[in-house]
């Protein structure tokens, strides 16, 4: 039979608590110093393939919607015919389209830390959001074509004006066209137009005009858009000097600036005809703060539009940083080097009037804000109906900053205009001469958040972190657990499970006594027999003991 001592017994446990408790103290401290999520955030919320972000990127699970108003010109005849002194205007919607976004194509240039890719958007018509059905109803509005050309054929020549008054007057084109708002938005054929194609196809490469179509859908699947990632850092977590700044555009189609629009590569251009450091208003920068100041980027605009960060607010729940446009976003100065580019020819147009015509053809095309607000007060003068509103027409732009997307409480209103200059020997425009019309205004929305990223983003705010302490924290009072665990062992040891032990122990050592001395008198001669007590005294006694035969 073994024999264990009692000491073996209290190191071991002596040990195995000192050991966890060191053990979970050191993990515990680990993570509250190494910060793990953060690294597992920062490799998720990147465009690196496989990573989380990047999967939602690609196929934006953000509903996007654009709710199109249209104006209805009313009096149009008796405007024309000189019985009415001003246009009546009657504004028709919303009709609303939803905006389907995807990126493909995508290419990573490790050279530039940038990455390519060419998105395309699609447009649902969205019938439970919308006041009627756009193929059925129908309004009045400008003709575009015609008084596009009708304005340049004047700025040429005189020869030139007189050829198109015979040429509209052949084809019984009128200033006005009544039509459903379907072929309005979408597209129609027009004789002036299919003419146009015909014959100088190299600047009309197209039969059928529309509005929309050609603010919103054209080249809408060739536009390659290369953007930069985030900023690199070095060793220390410091970000390189110089490096431009994440998530902004770098080039369209190979251009990183508006040729149209004078852009010089040389000097990297000007505030007014540059399109690199821009936003395509998809990601954004997660260290973005109340400091910070961008532009937005889409085609439909023909240039960057500033926003400044107006206050920090929150939607359901969400953190959100409000951004609003400036009123003078659509100005035009000589005297300005950030929108001189935006006169033609040393002329501007009037305050709150932005020309997009050089990415439109040429056609004299303009944008506003809606019904002309913050613009010059005699652009209302010829129509009745127009009523700017701040409240209704501010456009605001709301980014997310722990997933660094847009959310809702975003709203783009912008206005499109049919610019209409000097008319000549064309008695039909005549008098449209010098007016600026209104087409249409659209606010580019978005709509709550789904439940995942809702769920995603209160995670990345506190929930992740709330699990991350709390695994700490239990860590670290664990290990202390252990550790005074340890120290009671050596100060307070179990005094009564070593005399259990102590007593366990001497009668084993009894019954192997009682047993050699029975193996010894079976050796030599019979003596005379010990009691149990007499063995005891023997064995533990010294030398006093005296056997009771002796005493007798």
């Amino acid at each position: 039979m073994t024999i264990t001592h009692p000491l073996i017994y209290f190191i071991a446990e002596l040990l195995r608590c000192a050991a966890l408790g060191m053990t979970l103290l050191f993990f515990g401290s680990l993570v509250l110093i190494a910060d793990p999520l953060q690294s597992i955030l920062d490799a998720q919320l990147s465009l690196k393939p496989g990573a989380l972000l990047h999967r939602l990127w690609l196929l934006p699970p953000i509903d996007v919607y654009i709710n199109v108003y249209m104006f209805n010109y009313t009096n149009v005849d008796e405007f024309t015919a000189g019985r009415a002194s001003k246009l009546q205007l009657q504004e028709v919607g919303p009709y609303v389209y939803k905006e389907v976004l995807s990126n493909h194509n995508i290419t990573y240039n490790e050279s530039n830390n940038t990455i390519t890719y060419t998105p395309k958007r699609e447009y649902v018509f969205a019938p439970e959001r919308s006041v009627g059905d756009p193929k059925v109803d129908r309004i009045r509005a400008p003709n575009i074509p015609l008084m596009g050309v009708t304005t340049l054929a004047s700025s040429l020549s005189m020869f030139a004006s007189l050829g198109l008054s015979a040429l509209t007057r052949q084809l019984n084109s009128q200033p006005m066209l009544e039509m459903s708002v379907h072929d309005y938005m979408w597209g129609y054929e027009d004789h002036l137009v299919q003419l146009a194609a015909r014959f100088v196809p190299s600047w009309i490469d197209f039969a059928n005009f529309g509005i929309m179509e050609k603010l919103f859908r054209e080249g809408n699947e060739s536009n390659v858009f290369n953007m930069n990632l985030p900023e690199r850092k070095d060793n220390y977590g410091v970000k390189l000097p110089d490096a431009p700044r994440g998530y902004t555009v770098d080039s369209i189609n190979g251009e990183r600036g508006f040729k149209r629009w004078q852009y010089d590569e040389e000097t990297n251009g000007t505030m007014c005809n540059r399109i690199w450091g821009s936003h395509d208003a998809t990601l954004f920068p997660l260290d973005m703060d109340e400091n910070d100041e961008f532009f937005l980027y889409r085609r439909t605009f023909c240039r960057r539009l500033p926003v400044k960060f107006n206050r920090t607010t929150s939607y359901n729940g969400l953190d959100a940083f409000e951004f609003v446009m400036e009123p003078d976003s659509f100005d035009s100065e000589l005297d300005n080097a950030n929108s001189s580019c935006y006169c033609k020819n040393n002329r501007c147009l009037k305050k709150g009037v932005g020309s997009v015509s050089p990415c439109y053809y040429n056609i004299p095309l303009a944008i506003t804000y809606p019904h002309f607000m913050h613009a010059d007060p005699s652009l209302l003068e010829p129509f009745e109906g127009l009523q700017p509103n701040e409240s209704r027409f501010t456009s605001t732009f709301v980014v997310q900053p722990q997933l660094g997307a847009p959310m809702q409480g975003t709203h783009l209103r912008l206005q499109a205009n049919q610019v209409v200059g000097k008319v000549s020997f064309n008695r039909m425009m005549a008098p449209f001469e010098n007016m600026i019309l209104p087409l249409l205004w659209v606010d580019l929305n978005i709509d709550v958040l789904c439940l995942s990223l809702r769920l995603l983003i209160h995670g990345i705010k506190w929930g992740f972190p709330l699990l991350q302490w709390s695994a700490a924290l239990g860590m670290l009072l664990a290990g202390v657990y252990q550790l005074c665990s340890a120290l009671m062992l050596c100060f307070w040891p179990p005094t009564k499970q070593f005399q259990k032990v102590d007593q366990a122990e001497r009668g084993t050592a009894v019954q192997v006594i009682g047993v050699g001395l029975s193996l010894a008198s079976g050796l030599r001669k019979p003596s005379l027999p010990l009691e149990p007590e007499e063995q005891l005294q023997l064995l533990f006694g010294g030398g006093s003991f005296k056997p009771k035969l002796a005493k007798a």
